[in-house]
């Protein structure tokens, strides 16, 4: 699979805030662009590994929140102590959260094409 172009960086002069969050978006796509050619994600349907949901009669909707509290649920447990998988730290799995709202947006703007 090819990486999209790199797009010029955004810099923020003395706005540490959004300079941060420029990295952080960055850094979710790369993440996403990954984990979606990991799981199989298509042109076709990029949301096949979500729809998986509707077997257990949960919405495509529902079985994403459902993914996105599993990752609340652990960002709360590592604020109060160090994670025990260290290439899975607190940054990864608030990028991870990022990322499952993103989907969730994507979902609901394509449902409603």
């Amino acid at each position: 699979m090819n990486a999209p172009e790199k797009k010029v960086k955004f810099t923020y002069v003395d706005n540490v805030l959004l300079n941060d969050m420029n990295d952080t978006f960055e850094r979710c796509m790369e993440v996403a662009i990954r984990k979606n050619n990991d799981y199989g994600g298509s042109k076709n349907n990029p949301f096949a590994n979500f729809e998986n949901a509707t077997v257990a009669g949960v919405t495509v909707e529902r079985g994403i929140l459902v993914r996105l509290m599993d990752k609340m649920s652990r960002i709360s447990t590592l604020l109060e102590k160090e994670a025990m998988v260290k290439d899975e730290a607190i940054t990864d799995t608030i990028e991870d959260a990022i990322n499952y709202l993103a989907i969730l947006k994507s979902y609901i703007n394509q449902k409603n094409k």
